[in-house]
């Protein structure tokens, strides 16, 4: 069993490949010891990836991931109890010497965050998609420092103006932002929004992080059959409404070339659009739009607090409240998307209203 100070060590001396990456100016160097891993963040960051001279700037950030067996650390392990409505535990806890070393109990992996450091271990390669997410709170920890507010919430702009989107989990988030890129808009951020007051109004800002889908949306959007084999396509396609719905497959959605638009990672947020519609609702869609203080059953389904993954944030915002989040919505026009669903027609009312802006 190798000891941490062991696996850090191994890190500086075997992580000698690099990727660099811009991500919407927060210049990030990722080192590994694994060429696969390598050729896997350059695939998924391929619209992200630092130019030569950037290359030769000092980061802002250095992260790196050594590949190895999964690990045994011992220590005294906290359990972090599941976020309210979940039920898996998924992370264990150890103070270490100035930071803190994180155990993902599903898929074997630490982080460990000390003082800047930011360092991964474990069976890197078979979930690429956690080192994703681990280079990606760098930068939405980055995001948070100045102020703001974290949203569990989606984005897409227009030009530079644009809307941030939420709801309860299986409410459709994705698919409607997918639907608003299909119709000429940009992506912001998928699944996490910071955002801002500033002079000019309402400041959103987003990560890299691409539209997790799911096999209804693969079938119901054309542009996105490439994505999965022909096989599972005849098999989504035999499928009934509602065992799409709650199939839990996932592929990423890369809407650069699915759409031909792109990440437009800073926009002002012009409007919030919280979803709650219903799938079994016979009554038509409505776009209304609202007091966000007499809907603060629904602003409670926005609000994130930071948590162990963004350490520095959490000193600042230890919990997520209500009353920012209020304060932030009451200064864009905020909305309630409610009765049947139907994904083309709000498409078309949202974008409508965001092309006023302009």
């Amino acid at each position: 069993m190798n000891s941490l100070k062991s696996l850090v060590e191994r890190g500086e001396e075997e992580c000698t490949h690099l990727v660099a990456l811009n991500l919407g100016g927060y210049l990030v160097h990722f080192k590994t010891n694994s060429m696969p891993l390598i050729a896997e963040l350059t695939d998924y960051y391929q619209f992200f990836l630092a130019n030569e001279e950037q290359q030769n700037q000092t980061p802002d950030k250095i992260v790196t991931g050594l590949q190895c067996l999964a690990q045994e650390i011992t220590g005294d392990w906290q359990v972090k109890q599941p976020d309210p409505g979940k039920l898996k535990i998924k992370e264990h806890i150890l103070d270490v010497d100035g930071g803190k070393l994180i155990y993902k109990v599903l898929t074997g992996l630490h982080l460990l965050f000390k003082g800047s450091e930011r360092f991964c271990f474990g069976p890197l390669e078979d979930h690429p998609n956690q080192v994703v997410n681990f280079i990606n709170n760098m930068h939405l920890e980055h995001l948070l420092l100045p102020g703001g507010q974290l949203f569990h919430a989606s984005g897409a702009s227009l030009g530079n103006n644009g809307l941030g989107m939420a709801g309860l989990s299986g409410k459709g988030k994705s698919t409607l932002a997918l639907r608003l890129l299909q119709r000429g808009m940009d992506l912001v951020s998928n699944d996490r929004l910071v955002v801002s007051e500033q002079a000019s109004g309402l400041l959103m800002q987003g990560i890299t992080k691409y539209p997790r889908i799911n096999p209804g949306t693969v079938i119901n959007q054309p542009e996105l059959a490439d994505i999965v084999s022909e096989e599972n396509l005849a098999r989504y396609n035999a499928m009934t409404f509602d065992e799409l719905w709650m199939l839990e497959e996932k592929y990423d959605a890369f809407v650069e070339p699915a759409f031909g638009c792109r990440f437009n990672l800073n926009a002002k947020m012009r409007m919030f659009v919280a979803l709650d519609w219903d799938r079994n609702s016979s009554a038509p869609l409505k776009l209304e739009q609202r007091d966000p203080r007499d809907c603060v059953a629904l602003v409670k389904n926005i609000m994130k607090s930071p948590g162990i993954m963004l350490p520095e944030a959490s000193k600042r915002i230890p919990e997520a409240v209500v009353e920012p989040y209020l304060d932030l919505l009451s200064h864009c026009d905020f909305y309630v998307l409610s009765g049947k669903v139907d994904f083309d027609q709000a498409a078309d009312e949202i974008k409508a209203i965001v092309q006023k802006y302009a």
